[in-house]
């Protein structure tokens, strides 16, 4: 049986960033300023006006928030990106292919306090979870999911052996192989992601993603706000509603 791989994590990478909340200010300036407005693409720029970045999330003026940009490599489950994949606006993909080289035996397993028994008057719309008190259930699960991962990989081993397409060979492969992809946006994409992607109680419009899209939307929030903490505070103060 072909020894596999778990893991437990959508692991993120930072590559490089461009920009920063000056840049938010520079596009915004220039409705007034007119060529002017290149005096404010200097990172001071940004802390001066934070009043005016406040203004344009809250009032949803989106464009100068779209001269920036982030690019990450991430690691994560097939079905991770079959959310991730439907933000489309702002957002690049570039994924390795199937087709063209072996995919490697990596899977995931879910975390022991990852929440997944289903509560009373449990609905789709608002899908809500608790925590497995029943280790034996928890053990099973991931069981289950494991000798289903070392089965398919093994048949997808075997159609590769003859010669099969590897664009057939690898389709009884489950949703729960990992895939990485270069992903690039900028912070309006972003924000729209994050309103989407992460669970908080406080905001305008509550979402109810995915664990582990919304484990992975909160590591790219704490790496713009890094970059971007004047946007980023705004963007909370106003109920996390992407400009």
């Amino acid at each position: 049986m072909t020894e596999i791989q778990t893991k437990t994590t959508v692991d993120i990478e930072l590559i490089q960033d461009m920009g920063g909340d000056y840049m938010v200010v520079a596009a915004a300036k220039v409705s007034t300023n007119g060529i002017t407005a290149k005096e404010f693409a200097s990172p001071e720029k940004g802390e001066e006006n934070k009043g005016l970045i406040n203004y344009l999330i809250k009032q949803r003026h989106g464009t100068p928030f779209e001269h920036s940009a982030l690019t990450f490599f991430v690691h994560a489950p097939i079905f991770v990106w079959r959310e991730w994949h439907r933000h489309r606006i702002g957002f690049s993909y570039n994924e390795e292919s199937g087709r063209y080289k072996q995919l490697e035996p990596v899977f995931y397993l879910p975390d022991r306090e990852r929440p997944m028994m289903k509560v009373d008057g449990w609905k789709p719309g608002r899908p809500k979870f608790t925590r497995c008190e029943s280790d034996l259930i928890y053990s099973q699960l991931c069981s289950n999911l494991k000798s289903s991962y070392e089965y398919s990989y093994a048949n997808y081993l075997r159609n590769l052996d003859m010669g099969i397409d590897p664009g057939l060979a690898r389709d009884c492969l489950p949703v729960g192989i990992y895939s990485g992809c270069w992903v690039t946006c900028n912070p309006r994409s972003l924000m729209a992601f994050l309103s989407l992607r992460v669970h908080e109680p406080e905001s305008i419009f509550v979402s109810y993603p995915l664990w582990e899209i919304d484990m992975a939307a909160r590591t790219c929030e704490e790496l713009f706000q890094k970059g971007w903490p004047i946007t980023h505070k705004a963007f909370i103060e106003n109920g996390r509603v992407a400009p």
